[in-house]
């Protein structure tokens, strides 16, 4: 009865309440919970720079391979939200529970797999890298321990979009800051082999997140068991069936393909920074992590976004979606050009705090000087993510992602970069270009409107396991 009674007030609330107030009240847990995660390659950096460029530069080369395969995990979970949180907004709490148990299974099934595969086959791909040969062997090490916890990962993809659908973005939060408070007593112990523990160096990174992003899994797992908000699992839904295989595919393979083709073309960026060497790529590592900061704010608005538009489609309130969307993006384009400017202004010392290596905090600055004027229209790109998520409607997104990648992005550089000789400088100018023109395409898109219609049966759909 309880969790019934919470079900409800979270549906309420996010049907009915103010939609500024609603959307920060979802999304700051969700912020917290993303700066909180940007924590773990914080950490690792901080440390690993102690260690030398070339420790400092594994995971960042290691990073694109390990996304391409958490991409896969991550499409068909946002392809969950829609479908869980629509059968949530309409009321219809059985099949909200059914999905997340089919969610739940083919997620781990999914991380299993990949886990022994990204185990085998990551040597090999960072050789086609053409990683830095005093940088490789370190980057073997640090991924493939990484791989070795895919499923546990996978299993929290699972847990975080079943509570977030529902409306319920705290759990997670508290779950992921547990974790992350993990992560930063472990990182040093394992590094630098305190208390008696070996030193390990760029593996014991690897270990401690392994370790410490496995509580998000156990306790999520634990939750969804026993009945959380709503949605509580048993054994037959658990059980893989046609009609989710269908309706996961149709909605979550244009995302896939996006996440997979994005984190492939990350891959391949790396690469091609490499070709300008360990300094590139250090500079290149210290400012993403660096713009991962402020998009971290841009996760918790567009997680709101997404909740909020698949629940008031879910509930035919198309209105109130549309306006979901048109706030969402003018919040999320106002935060990143602050945040951008804040960059700008400090960017010398955002980087010295990863990296003190002069040529690096240099290049640096140049990466910084292209990427922040585009930084509003990413916003809008970021956005359109979530209501394409949210509402079920992906392939344009997809589609975009796509584009802005590789044909904006990876081709753009190489004309830039390799063809007109610009060097690095080159790389930098096309990434402040895709977001431009992807930011732009966006929002035509959300002004068409033709994301607002429902992607659920309701009435409930006959499924084996549902009492009508």
């Amino acid at each position: 009865m309880k969790s019934s009674e919470e079900a409800n007030a979270l549906r309420t609330k996010i049907l009915n309440g103010p939609v500024v107030k609603t959307i920060f009240w979802l999304a700051w847990p969700i912020i917290l919970a993303n700066l909180v995660n940007i924590s773990y390659n914080l950490v690792d950096a901080y440390w690993l720079g102690k260690l030398g460029r070339e420790a400092f530069g594994a995971p960042t080369v290691s990073w694109p391979l390990i996304m391409l395969f958490y991409s896969l995990g991550m499409g068909y979970a946002t392809a969950g939200i829609s479908i869980i949180s629509q059968y949530f907004g309409a009321g219809e709490f059985r099949p909200a529970s059914k999905s997340a148990g089919q969610l739940v299974a083919s997620i781990l099934s999914l991380g299993l797999t990949l886990s022994i595969l990204g185990y085998a086959l990551s040597p090999n791909v960072m050789e086609l890298m053409g990683v830095p040969k005093d940088i490789y062997p370190l980057a073997v090490s640090y991924i493939r321990t990484i791989f070795l916890g895919v499923p546990l990962v996978f299993l929290g993809f699972a847990f975080m979009t079943v509570a977030n659908a529902v409306g319920d973005t705290r759990t997670p939060t508290w779950l992921s800051i547990t974790s992350a408070l993990t992560n930063i007593v472990l990182d040093p112990l394992f590094i630098f082999g305190y208390l008696g523990l070996p030193k390990l160096g760029v593996v014991g990174a690897a270990v401690a997140t392994v370790i410490s992003r496995s509580i998000v899994s156990i306790a999520g797992g634990y939750f969804l068991i026993r009945g959380f908000r709503g949605i509580k699992l048993s054994v037959s839904d658990l059980k893989i069936e046609g009609w989710w295989v269908r309706k996961i595919f149709k909605i979550g393979t244009p995302l896939t393909l996006q996440q997979s083709s994005n984190a492939l073309g990350f891959t391949v960026m790396t690469s091609l920074v490499s070709r300008f060497g360990s300094v590139a790529i250090a500079a290149y590592g210290a400012v993403i992590r660096v713009i991962d900061i402020i998009q971290a704010f841009t996760w918790g608005i567009s997680r709101a976004t997404s909740i909020m538009v698949g629940q008031n489609i879910g509930a035919e309130n198309y209105d109130r979606a549309k306006k979901v969307a048109y706030i969402s993006s003018a919040i999320t384009a106002t935060i990143l050009s602050i945040g951008g400017l804040g960059i700008w202004l400090a960017r010398e010392w955002v980087i010295s705090v990863f990296i003190s290596d002069v040529a690096v905090v240099a290049e640096g600055e140049k990466l910084i000087n292209a990427m922040t004027p585009s930084l509003p229209f990413f916003a809008l790109f970021f956005v359109t993510g979530a209501v394409a998520g949210g509402s079920g409607h992906t392939s344009f997104f997809a589609l975009l992602s796509i584009l802005r990648l590789w044909v904006l992005r990876i081709g753009l550089s190489y004309v830039l970069a390799l063809n007109l000789g610009l060097g690095a400088w080159g790389i930098w100018l096309a990434m402040s270009i895709s977001n431009i023109v992807s930011g732009t395409l966006s929002l035509m898109w959300l002004t068409k409107g033709g994301w607002l219609k429902r992607v659920v049966e309701i009435p409930k759909p006959k499924i084996a396991g549902f009492k009508s």
